[in-house]
């Protein structure tokens, strides 16, 4: 009697097992290959005419300066990148130099041989940005000079500058009236640094 119950069993499995296989019914698969994530660029120049836009160019050259005389630089900011800039900073790092040996007036008030000393007498009279046709002075600046402002990071722009906006930037640096024969011969070198944040 068991042996039939067991047969019977496994009879009925073998039937269900049959049922539920041959079973059909509808399916359907969807798939999406190829997909990715990516970020744009973000990238700004600098030019010296509003043109042409690189990423390492020297924007001035002043030569010859006198107590009390101006000189004006107007240099360009180009947002390249995919995506807006909403802060623009500047970094001056300047080197001061002796340029070959003291002249002979130099050296009557000169006593650092290695060192020049332009940079305190080069002060900033005019520094401002234009966009679009509004217009900020950066009077946070104005007065100070060269060796006080060095390497220290002036804030240029805040607010939105959209792909492709260009910034102009208006800078006015004098030979401070006060300079004296300390700074005869002397070099500055300066190099400029930009910097942008989305």
């Amino acid at each position: 009697m068991k042996r039939v119950i067991v047969v019977g069993v496994l009879g009925i499995l073998v039937f269900l097992a049959g049922v539920k296989f041959g079973v059909s019914y509808f399916s359907d698969v969807a798939k999406s290959e190829g997909n990715q994530i990516s970020t744009g660029d973000f990238d700004i120049g600098i030019s010296r005419d509003g043109e042409r836009f690189y990423d390492d160019y020297k924007l001035f050259s002043f030569d010859d300066l006198q107590p009390g005389e101006e000189r004006t630089v107007d240099f360009y900011i180009k947002n390249r990148g995919d995506y807006p800039v909403s802060s623009v900073g500047m970094v001056f790092n300047v080197t001061d130099l002796e340029d070959g040996s003291l002249s002979k007036a130099e050296a009557l008030v000169d006593k650092t041989l290695d060192a020049g000393e332009l940079s305190k007498y080069l002060i900033i009279k005019d520094f401002r940005v234009s966009q679009d046709g509004y217009e900020e002075v950066l009077s946070d600046y104005i007065g100070k000079s060269l060796k006080e402002l060095n390497m220290s990071e002036l804030q240029i722009f805040s607010g939105s500058l959209p792909e492709n906006g260009i910034l102009k930037v208006t800078l006015t640096v004098q030979l401070s009236p006060s300079a004296g024969n300390d700074c005869l011969t002397d070099t500055s070198k300066i190099g400029i640094l930009i910097t942008a944040e989305q």
